[in-house]
């Protein structure tokens, strides 16, 4: 879940945000009929991430992270270097390079000429997600055009500022740090009611993960109910714990969402150690609505789908996966203390082999993800110690109930 999170830490600094002029329409909701898209883009939903098809300079689709969270379009630097895509290096604290390009596509749909690309080395965020990540798009994106994802049918409408869909409850948001920031309320476990802002990141793989200060200012690591901690790794692979909890219910515009499980960051530096906002909204709550992102009015438009009021993943196993440095095999990244997997002996860096009688290469990361979180069931689970194959059954629990 972590992974995207290590990476806006470098990037989010970098950006400095251009000013939009725009007013501030009504914020009441109108249902009405919104003009035909430029165009109609398919994603892909890969566990809690939005993976579309883009292409520079005429070059195969590339996989990119949708994030609204990513206020530079990036790519990775060895598939610009083997693109030929030179680069010239910023002065930026940082190894990015701004590389020259003649045309951003998106599924054949040409983007604007004036949008910067940066190569950066997205290896950490594969080995977190599990697969190959090519780049990340965002900000550009949403600036240019209005948005509409349609995460029933996996679609994202690109429309003409003006033009899109306004169904839904409108939320007024701001632009922090080049990210959609909106006013929500939550009441934490003890019943303690607290309003703050959030970041809206179609890229987190979170629910609702708290600030550092936040946090810390409101005691909240102690107000979520039965938790659990693990360490997570900055992009400079410096260490932090990280708390996973539940909250009685988080309300934003009309909605209300009761008894979500959230995370507790502790991270001291990046997007996760901003004062200024209070926390992240991330796609695993936001898939249960369809969106319309509406950046010169400042508006977000929430349509509830058939997602909506559907259980959320919770971690039942007590184990965290990632793929090997190579990536030829994945490996039991945590083990969680009081879980499932420790009362049975799995250890970190034991190589998963497959999980109720599927290999690991035929489930892919968002299944067995899946497979994990089914709290009061029984899965097998064979992996491999020093060459030595084991089989165990866990018996699935909730870590935060």
């Amino acid at each position: 879940m972590k992974g995207i999170f290590r990476f806006l830490n470098q990037i989010s600094a970098l950006y400095t945000m251009n000013k939009l002029s725009a007013l501030l329409l009504p914020c009441i909701a109108s249902i009405a009929s919104a003009q035909t898209p430029i165009t109609s883009i398919p994603f892909e939903q890969y566990g809690d991430h939005m993976i579309i098809k883009v292409s520079v300079d005429d070059s195969e689709p590339l996989n990119f992270i949708f994030d609204t969270g990513s206020g530079l379009t990036v790519i990775d630097k060895d598939v610009a270097e083997s693109l030929g895509l030179s680069g010239k290096k910023k002065n930026m604290g940082t190894s990015m390079e701004q590389i020259k390009h003649n045309k951003l596509a998106i599924n054949g749909f040409v983007m604007e000429q004036n949008i910067n690309i940066y190569a950066a080395d997205l290896n950490h965020l594969e080995i977190s997600l599990g697969r190959d990540i090519d780049g990340i798009l965002g900000y550009d994106l949403m600036v240019h055009h209005t948005l509409h994802i349609d995460n029933v049918d996996s679609e994202l409408d690109i429309y003409d500022h003006g033009t899109g869909p306004v169904t839904g409850d409108a939320i007024p948001f701001y632009m922090n740090i080049s990210i959609p920031t909106i006013t929500a309320s939550v009441v934490l476990n003890n019943g303690e009611p607290l309003e703050g802002t959030f970041f809206v990141m179609t890229g987190a793989a979170t629910t609702l993960d708290f600030n550092t200060p936040f946090a810390n200012k409101n005691g909240i690591i102690n107000k979520t109910g039965k938790h659990f901690s693990y360490l997570v790794k900055d992009i400079s692979e410096n260490e932090t714990i990280h708390y996973e909890g539940h909250v009685q219910s988080f309300k934003f515009g009309n909605e209300t969402i009761e008894n979500l499980p959230i995370g507790i960051s502790q991270a001291n530096t990046g997007i996760q150690a901003n004062a200024d906002v209070s926390g992240i909204i991330g796609n695993e709550l936001l898939h249960q609505f369809n969106i319309t992102i509406d950046v010169p009015n400042k508006l977000l438009y929430f349509e509830p789908n058939h997602n909506y009021g559907g259980p959320f993943l919770i971690n039942s196993a007590g184990i965290d996966i990632q793929l090997s440095k190579d990536k030829k095999s994945v490996l039991i990244h945590k083990v969680y203390e009081d879980s499932p997997a420790s009362e049975v002996g799995v250890q970190i860096n034991d190589e998963l082999l497959a999980v109720n009688g599927k290999s690991v290469d035929e489930l892919g990361f968002p299944a067995i993800k899946y497979l994990l979180s089914q709290k009061g069931e029984s899965i097998v689970v064979k992996y491999s110690r020093g060459g030595d194959e084991n089989e165990v059954t866990l018996q699935l629990r909730s870590l935060i109930d």
